[in-house]
């Protein structure tokens, strides 16, 4: 690694949360102390009802009044909760904090982005009322596509005599493939990427929420979903030790990230049919 993850950042986002005023340390240690005496939704939902009324009384009040940089502030605040709860998994693992309050806010933080995510993305502008009436089309003219040289179809000379291939195996094998090409073959053994892969989606599979969502939505709704990337990070922070070099790729903005999620997607998504 050319850099150490500096293990202070937990630190430097709390205090940026905690400079929003949407919530007070009280309400941190109520909620903490509802989740882990297990008290039930409802003993949750009075415990987050302060800071979720500040959030949504001052996004409601930026809306009336078009403020887009208290707007722009809450959606940064949400994001951050996120943040926070990935590094803090990930780098638990490595530092003993040995912080009470650091664990609290692990918990608070990862319940309350959850019901913020679900209130924001309810507010989004209602299209349904509207519908399609026309299509206009345009003539922008020919164009080469560039095929390049042209090769002639083979015509079939056999029938049966190949398997048919597992659509399941098919979509794994394809983020295997995406995988080898990012990093190059000869980054790894042949079987450490296949081994990465499954794990990671075995440890999903083991979250019932998640394997519902894959049931009840298409391929695409499924993989454009905020869920299913926040489930990735969250089951690479776990598998992390199977193989460092991928794990980290899945926390950057490198290019192919979101065409190797999509692969996964859609290999979870075929896998999940047949999950107990």
């Amino acid at each position: 690694m050319e850099t150490a993850t500096d293990p202070n950042l937990v630190h430097d986002i709390a205090a940026k949360l905690d400079a929003s005023d949407v919530y007070e340390g009280a309400d941190i240690d109520t909620v903490a102390d509802a989740w882990v005496k297990g008290k039930g939704n409802q003993a949750l939902d009075t415990a987050f009802a302060p800071s979720v009324s500040r959030f949504q009384t001052r996004r409601a009040n930026a809306t009336v009044a078009d403020d887009k940089a208290e707007l722009d502030a809450l959606d940064t605040f949400v994001k951050d909760l996120g943040t926070f709860v990935r590094v803090y998994d990930f780098l638990s693992q490595i530092v003993d904090y040995g912080s009470a309050d650091l664990e609290k806010r692990s918990i608070f933080y990862r319940l309350l982005a959850k019901r913020l995510h679900d209130r924001t993305d309810a507010d989004d502008i209602d299209l349904s009322s509207l519908s399609l009436v026309a299509v206009r089309q345009i003539d922008q003219g020919q164009h080469d596509l560039g095929l390049g040289e042209r090769v002639g179809l083979r015509g079939m000379t056999e029938a049966g005599s190949a398997q048919k291939r597992d659509p399941k195996m098919v979509a794994l094998q394809e983020v295997i493939d995406r995988i080898n090409d990012l990093f190059g073959a000869e980054e790894f053994t042949e079987s450490q990427p296949e081994s990465f892969v499954r794990g990671l989606i075995d440890r999903m599979l083991e979250d019932d929420a998640l394997v519902q969502q894959a049931r009840v939505n298409s391929a695409r709704q499924f993989a454009e979903s905020p869920d299913f990337d926040e489930a990735v990070v969250d089951a690479v922070t776990d598998n992390h030790d199977a193989h460092a070099k991928i794990a980290d790729f899945f926390w950057s903005d490198a290019p192919g990230r979101a065409g190797l999620i999509l692969a996964l997607a859609n290999a979870f998504h075929e896998l999940a049919a047949d999950a107990a």
